[in-house]
């Protein structure tokens, strides 16, 4: 069936003038912010009478060749990108289809199509559904009552009123692109007279790369941070402090194996003063080098707390005290450790017998005896460390599994794994802890497993039950910003606040606490008062747990992909074939590769293998990009190396779903 709309055109061609964009990307972009409010229209029939839903946003559009045909290129991942972005990918794929060179990647499976004859001056038309997709929009030209659009939809996945719904949205998007296209491309910072265009609140990765971001562009920033050095908590009490810590348990889990490789060396002995000597240095150097960076981008760093006083004013105490005005703010004040309300841990943390993550960086020595409290990132990676470094370990977790954001047989493998290469540490989920009482050297902690009450003697006990954001102290609703869930900061996707003009990344905002999610949401942040649209998107997003072996991943295990919609398929490829980890001795573990079956995209890889933090950067590259299992299927992987298991998979899973495909869609 079909359906039909006028548009006025003439708001968004202004928009797309001014961001230096074709009127043809442009609306493939507001096609795209349409789909994201009808899905179904994104969708596909499968001869087994099942819908698929898709995600992705893969819109094929049309375009002329030299000789008179027609191909139709596909923009990928046209929901995740800026119209910059999409205008350099699309003129490439223009050059390519004129000569009829697109490769099958460069044209295979939309998920959406667009035709436009209005180019032509063609008043009305009707376009042909493709297979594989749902919905296809035909544009004619632009008349005195509008430029008519028209939808033929796939009766079986879209109904007449879907279909009228989508492209009333549709025409609502591209007659008001200021909301989502910028407008007239220019700044989103209200113009004013305030002391600094835009208030930076937070020294660390996102609130820096944010301030860097503006600055560059000729922004005028000041940011607040509430030390002497910007770094925030991966500088000083996160990444950076336990890695320099792992980097010495490493070096002395290696030396455990030195002899398989016929290596004679002595038993390894901790200097943990020169470790801790070592750790503060590289802090030290760090942030000093932060310093001098940001001053020379002309970032101007306040040393102190911030408070609102309005919605464009700020106090600030401590070192740099004043009143500050503002015409926009980005807030990035991070997440202290979460403390759960155990009796007497409180009375623990005073007499020195607890600690978090926050407060574990002043040890006189490394326990003897620890109890972990949390079994996530934070604490596997200090439970394996202190393990390392000769302690006993035991981990009370309240989940039934270990490091929860990972997926499930990565969680499952690493605790064989674990069993195996740590005698002295000990997880145990499912717990429920009681209490505590004592002091360092002498604590005992009281908790509840399946055969009842239990007790555990140590020397310290790690609190690691997360991190949660604390706002109170920022005044927020002086300044009218709303809260979310857990005290988070509600933000869009493009980190705005419910005030225009305020914006909040990284850990304050809840998600994925990392830090380089928190420096991305600082950029796209940036990107938005900048007048660019930008969004930060969770499903791409990655991360490395540091335990031996590492866990790691980066966007969506198989089941996140079926939730959202995707036909999806896995391949896993096990460390133990792989001829370079055969030769360092580090077989434990797998990489397992997500795509989607009907794009054949990535949408997610997950590790559970030694140098993981090293190998997840490639799949970092093919998520981010949409790559096709073709496309890492063909590159060319130096041998021997563990990145050779990427292409190994990619054509096994090809193999597998072109098997499937012959059979007539069964298996997979």
């Amino acid at each position: 069936f079909h359906v039909t709309v006028k548009v006025r055109p003439e708001a968004l061609m202004r928009a797309a003038k001014a961001r230096k964009i074709s009127v043809t990307v442009a609306i493939a972009k507001a096609a795209s912010e349409a789909l994201r409010q009808h899905p179904l229209v994104n969708a596909a029939y499968q001869p087994t009478d099942r819908i698929v839903e898709r995600s992705q946003h893969d819109i094929g559009i049309a375009a002329t060749t030299d000789d008179g045909g027609l191909v139709v290129p596909v923009l990928r991942g046209v929901e995740q990108q800026d119209v910059e972005g999409l205008q350099e990918q699309w003129t490439k794929l223009v050059e390519k289809a004129r000569k009829r060179r697109l490769s099958p990647d460069e044209y295979a499976h939309p998920t959406f199509t667009i035709s436009n004859m209005g180019m032509y001056g063609v008043e009305h038309f009707d376009a042909i559904v493709t297979p594989g997709t749902a919905a296809i929009i035909a544009i004619a030209a632009n008349g005195p009552e509008g430029m008519p659009i028209t939808i033929t939809a796939d009766h079986r996945v879209v109904n007449g009123a879907e279909a009228a719904a989508f492209l009333t949205q549709l025409k609502k998007v591209m007659e008001n692109p200021e909301s989502w296209l910028g407008g007239s491309g220019a700044p989103a910072i209200p113009a004013g007279d305030y002391d600094v265009q835009v208030l930076v609140i937070g020294g660390g990765p996102g609130g820096e790369d944010c301030a860097r971001e503006l600055a560059e562009n000729g922004i005028k920033v000041a940011m607040v941070n509430n030390a002497p050095f910007p770094g925030g908590e991966c500088l000083w009490r996160g990444c950076i402090p336990s890695k320099a810590w792992r980097a010495a348990a490493d070096r002395i889990r290696d030396r455990a194996h030195d002899a398989e490789m016929g290596i004679q060396l002595g038993v390894p002995q901790l200097d943990w003063a020169q470790l801790e000597k070592h750790r503060r240095g590289i802090l030290q150097t760090r942030g000093e080098m932060a310093l001098k960076t940001d001053q020379g981008m002309k970032v101007q760093v306040l040393e102190g707390f911030a408070r609102f006083t309005g919605p464009h004013s700020v106090e600030i105490t401590g070192k740099d005290a004043r009143t500050l005005s503002f015409a926009a703010c980005v807030i990035a004040t991070g997440a202290p450790a979460f403390v759960p309300p155990i009796p007497g841990v409180q009375e623990a943390m005073a007499a020195g017998g607890a600690v978090t993550s926050d407060t574990v960086w002043e040890l006189p020595e490394p326990p003897r005896r620890l109890c972990v409290i949390g079994a996530g990132a934070i604490g596997m990676e200090m439970a394996q460390m202190f393990h390392d470094f000769g302690a006993e370990v035991r981990v009370l977790e309240a989940l039934p599994r270990p490091v929860g954001e990972m997926e499930q047989e990565v969680a499952d493998q690493l605790m064989k794994a674990l069993t195996k290469n740590s005698p002295r540490l000990a997880v145990q989920t499912g717990v429920r802890v009681q209490s505590m009482a004592g002091q360092r050297g002498a604590m005992q902690v009281h908790y509840q497993d399946a055969g009842g009450d239990q007790h555990y003697d140590c020397d310290l006990v790690l609190v690691a039950t997360g991190k949660r954001p604390d706002t109170s102290a920022l005044h927020l609703a002086t300044a009218g910003v709303v809260l979310g869930e857990r005290g988070a900061i509600a933000v869009d996707e493009r980190c705005r606040s419910n005030l225009p003009h305020i914006y909040a990344v990284g850990d304050v905002i809840g998600g994925y606490m990392l830090a380089h999610t928190a420096g991305q949401q600082g950029r796209v942040a940036a990107a938005n008062l900048l007048g660019h649209g930008a969004r930060y998107d969770a499903a791409r997003d990655c991360g490395v747990t540091f335990t031996r072996p590492q866990c790691a991943f980066v966007g969506l295990s198989v089941e996140q992909a079926k939730a959202a919609g995707m036909d999806a398929a896995e391949v896993k490829a096990p460390m133990s074939i792989d001829a370079k980890a055969m030769m360092t001795g580090e077989t434990d573990g797998f990489i397992k590769m997500v795509a989607d079956k009907a794009s054949h995209r990535i949408v997610g890889v997950h590790f559970l293998a030694d140098h993981a933090d090293t190998l997840v950067g490639e799949a970092v590259m093919m998520v981010s990009a949409g790559l096709t299992l073709e496309q890492v299927a063909t590159a060319i992987h130096p041998h021997p190396t563990q990145t050779e298991l990427f292409g190994e998979m990619a054509r096994r899973l090809l193999s597998r779903l072109r098997r499937s495909a012959r059979a007539g869609g069964r298996g997979g």
